[in-house]
């Protein structure tokens, strides 16, 4: 009897421990394998961001927003849009230091205008257009879900997006022209043409688009 009594000890014993380790082996893939869906938003995310011309940098900027866009096009691009428009007044901002910092030279040297600062004031006037136009896209985007004329929205939304990289072109286009602070010719340009990709990325977007 007490032989059977330590059989049945021992073989509940072994049960108990299979279950803990098939209830660990559980938690342990659910925390560190992605839920599907997850995963299949940002496979869409991907496979849209293939179609631009910096696929990496596209789907390094989307790919947090995934599983808020999950596999819609129309809040793929809409995101792309309103990332396009902080990195804009993100190059707004620089630029309008670097015209501050000029203005302040200019005025230590009796108002002498130096080159620069009359093609950053320029610059700066296109970083501010196209914050406009981007959100002048983004307005239209908004009409989309209503159903009626949605092609022409759309021929809208890629007229805006198109002259705010034409803008973002005209912008760094002075600083070929005219010599001036290298320091300051490599600041904006490295942030324009940031802004250049990103916009570019997002006017691939919207021109894949299906609807």
């Amino acid at each position: 009897m007490e032989a059977a009594t330590i059989k049945m000890s021992k073989f509940l014993y072994s049960l108990t421990l299979v279950f803990v380790f098939l209830a660990t082996t559980s938690i342990h893939k659910t925390s560190a394998t992605p839920p599907p869906y997850t995963q299949n938003h940002k496979t869409f995310v991907k496979t849209a961001c293939n179609s631009t011309t910096y696929p990496d940098k596209c789907y390094k900027s989307l790919s947090s927003y995934s599983s808020a866009i999950k596999s819609d096009p129309i809040k793929l691009c809409a995101t792309a849009l309103s990332l396009t428009v902080k990195s804009a007044k993100d190059a707004a901002s620089t630029v309008s230091k670097l015209l501050k910092k000029s203005q302040k030279s200019a005025a230590g040297r009796r108002n002498k205008m130096l080159p620069e600062t009359l093609i950053l004031k320029d610059c700066l006037e296109e970083m501010k257009d196209t914050i406009v136009e981007l959100k002048q896209a983004i307005t239209e985007m908004k009409t989309l879900r209503d159903g009626d004329s949605v092609a022409e929205h759309m021929a809208n939304v890629r007229t805006w997006v198109s002259s705010a990289l034409t803008d973002e072109g005209t912008c760094t286009d002075g600083f070929e022209e005219v010599k001036v602070n290298k320091e300051t010719k490599k600041k904006v340009t490295k942030v324009v043409e940031e802004l250049a990709r990103t916009t570019s990325n997002t006017l691939a977007l919207i021109t894949n688009l299906r609807y």
